[in-house]
């Protein structure tokens, strides 16, 4: 009780022994340091974040392929919250087998946009969906598909790539390490928060040239 009667009487002396308080002038903006950005992350971006309703329904009806030729949905493992690094970090992706050379194809359709090589995920592609919402990073390829580049537009099923074990992959284990991330701007789309692709992957891998022939044959009524 008596610590409580104190502070009035603190209250009071602090306030009449304080200097008067005068209004500070303008103070002159500081101009924030410009930051080179880094090189995109080879395996998992920031822990993951829930995507917003709208997000999950546009993704959904996307209808995203299995990015390996030949692969159906039920095959593709369940490896996104996998540990890593002796539990220092979840895997945060999918790792989908497949022999050595096996085309790797675009999930959506959507534009390259980056082709990058590190020592943990290889040879690898940095891709999105027509509205940029969304990047599609395709990681320890073998090689890319003849003529790829920076600002391509690809096809759904379109082969880009091909299934190796470049960068940290076991070098008896080809694979393809495939995440999906939200694109979050046009400085940090390699950054956002990823999501585990597998229940967006309805669509088995089927290269474009027999998505497209079967798109042309007419259906019987």
């Amino acid at each position: 009780m008596r610590a409580i009667s104190i502070l009035p009487a603190l209250a009071i002396i602090t306030a009449a022994c304080g200097p008067a308080i005068r209004p500070l002038g303008p103070v002159a903006p500081v101009r924030a340091p410009e930051i080179e950005l880094p090189e995109p992350p080879s395996e998992s971006p920031p822990p993951a974040a829930p995507l917003a309703l709208d997000d999950e329904e546009y993704l959904t009806a996307r209808a995203l392929m299995v990015p390996v030729d030949g692969v159906t949905p039920d095959r593709v493992p369940d490896t996104f919250w996998q540990a890593r690094d002796g539990g220092a970090r979840a895997h945060q992706a999918v790792d989908i087998l497949a022999k050595r050379g096996t085309p790797v194809l675009a999930a959506d359709s959507g534009t390259v946009l980056r082709l990058a090589r590190n020592a943990l995920g290889g040879i690898t592609i940095y891709a999105t969906d027509p509205e940029r919402r969304f990047v599609f990073y395709y990681a320890h390829l073998d090689g890319y598909a003849a003529g790829l580049h920076e600002g391509q537009a690809v096809a759904q099923g379109e082969v880009i790539g091909y299934v190796g074990t470049t960068g940290n992959a076991p070098k008896n284990t080809p694979h393809l390490h495939f995440q999906v991330m939200r694109y979050v701007d046009a400085r940090t789309w390699w950054n956002g928060p990823p999501l585990d692709p597998r229940p967006f992957l309805t669509q088995p891998g089927t290269r474009d040239s027999v998505v497209r022939a079967a798109a042309a044959v007419p259906r019987q009524r």
